[in-house]
C-alpha cells in the first residue's frame, strides 16, 4: 500500500517546486554559469517527477516504480515530495505515521 501512496505523491506532488538560496558560489558542471551566494534557486519538483529518464511513461500511474529494485535504479534526488536535506518538510514523518494509523484502522 505504501508504494501506491508514494506513486500518488510522485504524480501529484504537494509542491510544484522547492525554493532555496545559494549558500556559497557554485559553478554548474559543464557550464560557465555560477550561482552566487544568496541567489534564489528553484527546484522543479513536478518536472523531475515527470522526467522520463527517471520514470518511463511518467503520466501512467504505476506503483511498481517504487519497489526496492526500481528505487535502487534512480538517484534519491529523483523523488522529492517533501524536499531533501536539512530543510525538508518536517511533516513527512507525521504524514507517514498518520497513513499507517489510517491503514490499521481500515483493516
Amino acid at each position: 500500500m505504501l508504494i501506491v501512496w508514494t506513486e500518488t505523491l510522485r504524480k501529484y506532488p504537494v509542491f510544484s517546486f522547492i525554493s532555496r538560496k545559494g549558500r556559497k558560489p557554485f559553478r554548474i558542471p559543464g557550464t560557465d554559469t555560477v550561482i552566487e551566494m544568496g541567489t534564489p534557486v528553484f527546484v522543479p519538483v513536478h518536472a523531475i517527477h515527470h522526467d522520463p529518464r527517471y520514470y518511463p511513461d511518467p503520466e501512467r500511474f504505476d506503483p511498481d516504480r517504487f519497489t526496492a529494485e526500481e528505487v535502487a535504479k534512480r538517484p534519491p534526488e529523483a523523488y522529492l515530495p517533501f524536499g531533501i536535506g536539512p530543510r525538508m518538510c518536517l511533516g513527512e514523518c507525521s504524514i507517514y505515521c498518520q497513513l499507517h494509523f489510517f491503514l490499521l484502522m481500515c483493516d
